[in-house]
């Protein structure tokens, strides 16, 4: 530092003093970016996926929930509620055992859809009765029971498999088109979601 001859330090020799030694250089920045660049590039597809996920995995959660949901709203209400799924649109509604015909139409109407591009290619229910076109009906009783299914989702890369247990909800998911009997039992090969 410079100091006048009277002992004080001059400005310029005091902004030296203050500003030359803080900062980053050139190449300490470029890393930081070079590196905040490679987190982006490993952090965004992954990020992407959890936020977006796939539609089909989308599709069986929604599933899965809905069945849960009305177990236990049938049983909490002491009331019959129905699922009703219109396979070609892959919509969903929900009505109760007691509704009119009119109020069900104007359920209907609000009808939700599976998430985007993903589809129910069919669902099976014992004897192996198979549905893959029309409305079908599931009923959840006030007794907790629903009837044993299978259910196939499907878009244009993937399928998967959902495997209702009537006793005891969702017994496996298969991350492949699986023909189960119901009859042999509900399948023991199961992913999570």
């Amino acid at each position: 530092m410079r100091t006048s001859i009277t002992g004080k330090l001059t400005k310029s020799a005091c902004a030296r003093a203050y500003y030359g030694k803080t900062g980053f250089t050139l190449v300490e920045l470029m890393v930081v970016i070079a590196l905040i660049g490679i987190i982006l590039v490993l952090a965004v597809p992954t990020t992407r996926n959890a936020l977006t996920g796939d539609g089909i995995k989308k599709a069986s959660r929604q599933l899965i929930g809905l069945e849960r949901k009305l177990r236990v709203e049938a049983v909490r209400d002491q009331a019959d509620y129905i699922l009703c799924l219109d396979l070609p649109t892959s919509s969903y509604w929900i009505v109760t055992a007691d509704m009119t015909a009119e109020k069900e139409n104007e359920v209907k109407k609000s009808a939700r859809k599976l998430s985007a591009g993903a589809r129910i290619l069919d669902i099976v229910f014992p004897d192996n009765k198979k549905f893959s076109e029309g409305e079908v009906r599931i009923r959840f009783g006030k007794n907790s029971i629903c009837p044993p299914m299978v259910i196939h989702l499907g878009d244009e890369e993937e399928r998967m498999t959902i495997v209702v247990n009537p006793f005891m909800g969702v017994t496996g998911i298969y991350d492949e088109y699986k023909d189960i009997s119901l009859e042999e039992g509900m399948g023991s090969e199961r992913i999570r979601l």
